[in-house]
């Protein structure tokens, strides 16, 4: 059965109508074909919108040919996921739909997340990657509808509701999969962007991390211990980390429950975001800035008398000697932090923690800065009454570039003029060199925690932190939140919003398989040459590449599963729904 366009003259006039056709053979064995039903005119059902409602009718019900092969992969798990956490429900709730649509935001948004788990691509080969993936199949979306159009006005739609969409996501993962979200590890990361976007006011010119102002959009991502990602949300890439935690701190208290803790990098550390984070009714653990004052403060009040041994190791450290690995001392005391803007005082207990590691590290680097310092010192002094350091004036300019302030309070220069000429001599300050000395490896962690706590405690909990670090690499690497080839400020936070979905999923399709399998434990298969290995997203989706189905006439039938992604099935208890091939 297909669709036919037949041409009518009548007069002068010309029309063209839409017929369905069956093919069939007669009594001689001869093709005929017969008129089931005639659909109208072409230009009435484009106008109505029945003329595309009917392609995507035939686009979803067109079944290939035996033979055609279809790449399945990781889009087992996706859509599983998918399933569980009621995506498309979830978007189609918030979102009307229009009864022209032949897919729902809901579907186009199922497909985006899909496209990013299983083979990120830019926007505009979505419809290439699903023509060839098990996408139809599996969540029901011809590959034919996923057009860059359709694509573009489902994000334009979805970023309205994009917020609401992602909390009431997070929030059945957290009920459906016991998610425990009474901790979140809170951090911002930037997303570069290549291009003008002179007219974006999501796109704009920001600090990232590596000290430069680049053109970027800024996220800020909270995760629980285990590695979900339940907050994500896009923020111009010029706006700064206080006031990004203060506009979703509403948010963060939702997911966290009353008197939740929220642990955050020095970046969080302003007294005044501080008071705002425990006005809201969070607990929180934060490192304090060095502005703070707290290496003068452990000097005079605290020393290195007060510091007892704490039993803690990284557990990328547990294979190592007991004698290679950072030893951790610390205690707990209590501080009061000043506002300077209202003056309020904020009452936080403090553990001071000190890294054997992080100490000689310190110590390290500050012998390679006066080494250089000293050797840029000497090469001044070679060129003193020269070209370029003709003066006093030249040689103490230069000084002030060579040494800064940290540098140039651990050496002693002095700088005079002899018969026209300038001079310069220095010399190590051996006092001030062992003064800073005493807090190498010493940092300091704020809290609001009440009740019986030890900075052991404090220690474990900020420690996780590198979890949501780890999740910001898998957003950027593994589910490649870049390109972004769109020039619409809806549709690159809505674009970004998906990236998040797909980055919840990604947590816990992660810590599903290391629950189920037990924590610590090893699968086998995962990495090259069979070896094992402690599940994680990125080697858990590769583990089904090459995986794929048929069509038979015995109907559809998926590849023979290896050991490893039967194992992996089994844990997540997801049913493939076809049967393997015999061989």
């Amino acid at each position: 059965m297909f669709v036919k366009e037949t041409k009518v003259r009548r007069g002068e006039r010309s029309y063209t109508y839409v017929q369905l056709v069956e093919g069939y053979r007669d009594g001689q064995g001869r093709v005929r074909h017969r008129v089931v039903a005639n659909l109208g005119r072409k230009e009435a059902l484009k106008e109505s919108g029945q003329l595309e409602a009917l392609a995507g009718s035939f686009a979803r019900l067109d079944p290939p040919m035996v033979g055609v092969r279809r790449e399945v992969g990781a889009l087992l798990l996706a859509w599983r996921f998918l399933g569980e956490l009621d995506v498309v429900g979830v978007v189609d709730r918030s979102l009307p739909r229009s009864p022209r649509s032949q897919l729902s935001v809901g579907e186009v948004v199922a497909a985006l997340i899909a496209s990013r788990l299983c083979s990120p691509s830019p926007l505009y080969d979505l419809a290439g990657w699903a023509s060839g993936a098990a996408v139809h199949e599996l969540l029901g979306i011809p590959a034919g509808l996923l057009n860059d159009d359709r694509l573009g006005r489902a994000l334009e739609l979805l970023a309205v509701s994009a917020e609401n969409v992602r909390g009431a996501v997070a929030a059945r993962a957290i009920e459906r999969f016991g998610v425990d979200a009474g901790r979140l590890h809170v951090d911002l990361t930037t997303i570069r962007v290549h291009g003008a976007y002179e007219e974006s006011a999501l796109v704009a010119k920001g600090w990232g991390p590596d000290r430069h102002v680049r053109r970027q959009v800024r996220t800020l991502q909270a995760a629980t211990p285990d590695g979900v990602s339940v907050y994500w949300r896009p923020a111009p890439g010029n706006a700064s980390e206080l006031s990004l935690v203060a506009h979703s701190l509403e948010r963060l208290v939702r997911m966290t429950g009353p008197a939740g803790l929220v642990v955050c990098d020095s970046a969080c550390a302003n007294p005044k975001t501080l008071a705002q984070i425990h006005d809201a009714g969070l607990r929180f653990v934060v490192p304090l800035r060095a502005s703070s004052g707290f290496g003068e403060k452990f000097r005079s009040e605290v020393g290195h008398e007060a510091l007892k041994p704490l039993r803690y190791s990284a557990a990328r450290e547990a294979r190592l000697p007991n004698s290679q690995r950072p030893r951790y001392r610390g205690c707990l005391g209590d501080w009061t932090l000043i506002c300077p803007e209202d003056r309020r005082e904020l009452a936080v207990r403090v553990a001071w923690i000190h890294s054997s590691e992080a100490g000689r590290e310190v110590a390290a680097a500050r012998e390679r800065a006066l080494a250089k310092a000293e050797a840029e010192l000497d090469r001044v002094k070679r060129g003193l009454g020269g070209r370029y350091y003709p003066t006093r004036k030249h040689v103490e300019d230069r000084i002030a570039k060579i040494t800064g302030p940290s540098i140039q309070k651990l050496l002693i220069i002095q700088t005079a003029t002899r018969n026209g000429k300038p001079t310069l001599t220095w010399q190590r300050d051996r006092h001030a060199i062992a003064e800073a000395a005493t807090t190498d490896g010493i940092y300091a962690l704020a809290t609001n925690q009440p009740g019986r706590l030890t900075a052991l405690s404090v220690l474990r909990q900020y420690k996780d932190q590198e979890i949501v670090e780890r999740r910001h690499r898998d957003a950027k690497h593994t589910l490649k939140v870049r390109p972004i080839f769109l020039h619409n400020d809806d549709r690159i936070h809505a674009l970004i919003s998906i990236v998040g979905l797909a980055l919840l999923i990604f947590g816990l399709i992660e810590t599903q398989t290391r629950h189920a399998l037990g924590t610590g434990e090893q699968l086998p298969g995962l990495l090259p040459e069979g070896r094992a290995a402690i599940p994680t997203g990125a080697n858990i989706l590769a583990a089904f590449q090459g995986l794929g189905l048929t069509y038979t006439p015995a109907g559809i039938r998926l590849d023979r599963l290896t050991h490893t992604q039967r194992r992996i099935l089994d844990l997540l208890q997801i049913q493939p729904p076809w049967p393997e091939q015999d061989t």
